[in-house]
């Protein structure tokens, strides 16, 4: 009976200890030498305002469209043991900042959702009811908004590549690849109700978004990749001069794999600057007791940032491109 006691203690001593390394790894974050600050530049009618993971919102000053718009940012002690749902103030405070710092109307015309991973859909439907926004998406997506009661009048599935219009604004929607981390594949097949477990959010599609304005000229000036993935010669005849690449789960991937990420996306579509997004833990808020706060990478245990932005900025060095980590809330002018 004592030796049975005993591994009883020695098994649980072994558990506490797994969990307390466990919690102590996902809290420990790496330093990294971030690239110089992104530079003002001259006001332009045509601006994008970085919120952390893959969230942007873009205007021309007529008109205001999100990439994802998740702001809930839940902890992630909510989103490892319980069901989560949309922080209603937290978005609508993130919201608020968002319209002022635009200086525009509380107005959306879309929702582009890259894929249907919490991280990325979860907010949408709360904000296209709040704003007046097409929520635009996969057919997983479709069924993350019905199951927060957004119209059908209001949403855009497509199963594969599209193309959108929102505003002045014309989005192509390109079907792309979730980076390989091992949460990826699935569809949402009905709605998903709130609270729902983070992993009822299934990928669904993986986009990338061409953007076009005619502001800008008659061809695409921006690409947006909110994924680490790609699809070989997806970027065919696409030529842009800025592009929005998405880190997630980029440093745990062999060096070889990160360079054909940026021939893909960044010499295959001959950019001259790229903006490094999703790079950040979004289980921390993007405003804490109504203060503006930046951003930290992901945790050791689930990125290694330093190293990818290591090879990044030596590619970036070797083919004349300029390289930006954005911060929350920074601005981008076109």
């Amino acid at each position: 009976m004592r030796i049975l006691r005993f591994a009883l203690y020695a098994l649980s001593a072994i558990v506490l200890l797994g969990l307390g390394a466990l919690v102590f790894l996902l809290k420990s974050y790496p330093a990294a030498e971030l690239p110089e600050s992104l530079k003002p530049s001259p006001a332009g009618s045509v601006r994008t305002l970085f919120l952390g993971t893959s969230s942007m919102a873009w205007t021309d000053g007529q008109s205001t469209w999100l990439v994802d718009g998740f702001f809930s940012r839940q902890p992630l002690s909510e989103v490892a043991f319980t069901r989560l749902k949309v922080d209603e103030t937290q978005v609508g405070a993130v919201a608020a900042e968002m319209f002022k710092r635009l200086d525009m109307p509380s107005a959306l015309s879309g929702i582009v959702v890259a894929h249907s991973h919490y991280d990325h859909s979860l907010d949408a439907p709360f904000l296209a009811k709040q704003y007046g926004a097409r929520v635009v998406g996969s057919e997983s997506t479709l069924q993350i908004a019905k199951g927060q009661d957004v119209p059908t009048t209001q949403i855009d599935a497509f199963t594969g590549s599209g193309r959108v219009k929102l505003g002045e604004f014309d989005i192509q929607l390109i079907q792309s690849a979730h980076a390989p981390t091992g949460f990826t594949g699935g569809f949402n097949t009905k709605p998903v109700f709130l609270p729902a477990h983070a992993l009822q959010f299934k990928e669904g599609i993986s986009f990338s978004f061409v953007v076009s304005h005619p502001g800008l000229g008659p061809g695409p000036f921006a690409l947006i990749q909110p994924s680490a993935g790609y699809v070989e010669g997806q970027n065919k005849d696409i030529a842009v001069e800025h592009v929005f690449l998405g880190m997630g789960g980029l440093g745990k991937l062999s060096d070889a794999y990160i360079e054909n990420y940026w021939r893909e996306m960044v010499v295959g579509t001959g950019a001259k600057h790229v903006y490094l997004i999703h790079w950040d833990d979004f289980t921390q808020p993007l405003m804490k007791k109504g203060q503006l706060v930046g951003l930290k990478p992901m945790p050791k245990l689930l990125d290694d940032f330093p190293r990818s932005l290591e090879l990044l900025k030596m590619f970036s060095e070797r083919d004349g491109v300029t390289l930006h980590v954005l911060d929350a809330w920074q601005m981008v002018h076109f």
